[in-house]
């Protein structure tokens, strides 16, 4: 299934190299300004956590109720930071985006085989972070209570 995908292994391989690229971009994103004044450890400390548990949180047997509980700790740590709702969620969809640009640069994917693996892959990603939007916005919603 997905554990053999190579787009999560390039991922979990290279996790810190891609966080510090998102946390550079995510710092300077006219979308994300509420990050520009978080410490830089604790932006790559975030996104390396979650490269890290991709694998985990798209394979268990009981995947729903670890990516619930997984995005209600993402969006309880943006809310103690005092992240707005609306670049919590724009974050996380830098974070995909950096994955995919940081497999694509490296060329990775050079058959249609492993091509394919890597839109299976992304699509669950896709599926996945459509409900960490969710479950991000009902922690605010529940903490705006």
């Amino acid at each position: 299934m997905v554990d053999s995908i190579k787009l999560l292994d390039v991922t979990e391989q290279n996790a810190e190299e891609i966080a510090k690229h998102w946390t550079i971009d995510v710092q300077k994103n006219k979308r994300t300004t509420h990050y520009r004044n978080l410490k830089r450890e604790i932006l790559i400390a975030q996104a390396v956590d979650v490269y890290r548990n991709l694998r985990e949180l798209l394979t268990a047997s009981n995947r729903a109720e670890i990516t619930l509980d997984y995005f209600r700790k993402y969006a309880k740590d943006c809310h103690d930071n005092g992240i707005p709702l609306h670049e919590a969620i724009y974050a996380l969809v830098l974070m995909r985006r950096h994955m995919w640009l940081y497999a694509d640069f490296q060329a990775i994917f050079i058959n249609a085989l492993e091509h394919n693996q890597a839109i299976d892959s992304i699509m669950r990603i896709m599926l996945m972070m459509d409900y960490a939007v969710y479950e991000i916005t009902q922690y605010y919603l529940d903490q705006d209570r």
